[in-house]
């Protein structure tokens, strides 16, 4: 599959998300939107490593699950029928992804669990191979760190821990908040091998994807991508857009 069809994909996907979570004004729009192209590139892309089938997808940043919700309705996971009762009664979508939504494995909230629990999990089944979608904020949580140690210990190399760094978090900048860098430093600490990358690029996340996948991966992505007026604004972590001229601008650029 070649950029341009992964960037076509990776809009519909996005406007797919802009259009359940502005519908009725529920959950994390911002955060879904910056790790979509991570997820297209993992899973449209047959050039690159991942298997859908066999290879699990987990998410630290559990309020940007949803991003993987158009995707596994396009693979046929669930009927896409269930993408417009998101977060309703009867509908299987929740909130966050859980384990009785098919096609993902876990529910989190807390911020820093995720990365303990996938750990867990590359432990008990070495012969597979776990991804763990976190955000940068949630890097200021302990557990990460705590489990980073144990990571490294058992030498977990079937579990790619992928940092949607899109520099932001719910009040502000990560540096301004609490400063981050030199990251790819403070994971080459633990883990010895660590890439930083374009997270909106297909070239590189194919790259990075179809060799020797690194241990960590940061990539730098644009928090609300996709829709001009979000990209980059801190402010819309919590607000869905709700204006009628809003939406309507989000919907022509996501078409």
């Amino acid at each position: 599959m070649n950029n341009k069809e992964l960037e076509k994909i990776a809009k519909s996907v996005r406007k797919t998300l802009f259009e359940i979570k502005t519908r009725d004004g529920i959950g994390h729009l911002h955060s879904s939107l910056s790790c979509v192209d991570i997820l297209v590139s993992l899973f449209y892309d047959d050039r690159t490593n991942f298997n859908h089938e066999k290879d699990i997808v987990l998410f630290g940043k559990a309020h940007g699950s949803p991003s993987i919700y158009p995707i596994l309705a396009d693979l046929e996971y669930f009927p896409k029928e269930e993408l417009d009762k998101y977060c309703r009664p009867g509908g299987i979508l929740r909130l966050h992804s859980d384990a009785s939504i098919p096609g993902c494995h876990f529910v989190g909230g807390s911020l820093g669990n995720g990365i303990g629990y996938a750990s867990g999990l590359a432990l008990a089944n070495r012969d597979k191979n776990y991804y763990i979608i976190m955000g940068d904020s949630e890097l200021y949580e302990g557990s990460v760190w705590e489990s980073l140690i144990f990571i490294s210990h058992h030498n977990l190399t079937n579990l790619k821990i992928i940092v949607d760094r899109n520099g932001l978090g719910t009040i502000g900048e990560t540096e301004k908040m609490l400063k981050l860098e030199p990251l790819e430093d403070k994971f080459k600490s633990f883990v010895g091998d660590v890439k930083t990358i374009n997270g909106h690029d297909f070239d590189a996340l194919r790259d990075i994807f179809s060799n020797d996948i690194p241990q960590a991966i940061i990539a730098d992505t644009i928090k609300g991508k996709g829709v001009s007026y979000m990209e980059g604004k801190w402010k819309y972590h919590v607000v869905i857009p709700s204006s009628e001229e809003d939406i309507k601008t989000g919907l022509e650029e996501l078409s």
